[in-house]
């Protein structure tokens, strides 16, 4: 809260003179000092030194009644605006040209592994790019099954069947030389089964597929 109070002159002549204020409330408290001050001629010091406290109370009262009082106003500083952000790039645009290469590969690995056959197991297809794919199924019963895979678009690759419940992990690697059709047979266990197709080069293989199809042997 901020005060502001106006200066008020005062001026005293003598300690029988009446006080001369520039401000009414002054002027009516003026008159009633001049009756304090006639009485104190008859009352000695004593008078006189009351009169005279009552007229600096009188001049402290009326002066702070002609103060201002402002509610200070908090100021809010404004916030600084924070760095902008620039957009991320857009993801890169798929090479046509590979997809159709991908497209034709997939094509000739259908052609090798012949159609779904009956009693399938497990069985997928899918790019070689990067980590290959995976897939998995929940549980088999113990017995030999044969697993037929091919892969086309490299010179190697492999499918992992996995059993990662057993103790100690159970996995067969089967080989495949890419261009040609590999077919084994392998004794499973009972429970889940996972395989995993990798390329076996140093080759990008982003446009290279593989694929297998798992059944009881026969």
């Amino acid at each position: 809260m901020r005060v502001h109070c106006p200066s008020v002159k005062t001026e005293v002549r003598d300690t029988h003179q009446a006080s001369r204020i520039t401000t009414p409330e002054f002027r009516r408290q003026a008159l009633g000092a001049d009756r304090l001050w006639a009485m104190s001629a008859f009352g000695g010091k004593r008078w006189s030194r009351a009169i005279a406290l009552l007229l600096v109370l009188a001049s402290s009262g009326a002066a702070l009644s002609a103060c201002e009082y402002e509610d200070a106003v908090p100021v809010v500083a404004d916030t600084p605006a924070g760095p902008s952000r620039t957009a991320p790039p857009p993801p890169p645009k798929s090479d046509p040209g590979l997809a159709q290469v991908q497209a034709r590969n997939q094509a000739q690995l259908d052609s090798r592994l012949g159609p779904r056959p009956e009693g399938l197991v497990m069985g997928a297809s899918g790019g070689l790019g990067t980590d290959g794919f995976r897939t998995s199924v929940p549980g088999i019963p113990k017995g030999s099954y044969t697993i037929t895979a091919a892969c086309v678009g490299v010179v190697k690759a492999s499918i992992t069947i996995s059993q990662s419940d057993r103790r100690g992990g159970t996995a067969h690697e089967v080989a495949l030389d890419c261009g040609t059709t590999t077919s084994v047979k392998l004794d499973l266990h009972v429970g889940p089964v996972s395989a995993h197709a990798t390329r076996m080069t140093s080759e990008r293989g982003l446009t290279a597929v593989a694929g297998f199809w798992m059944v009881p042997a026969v």
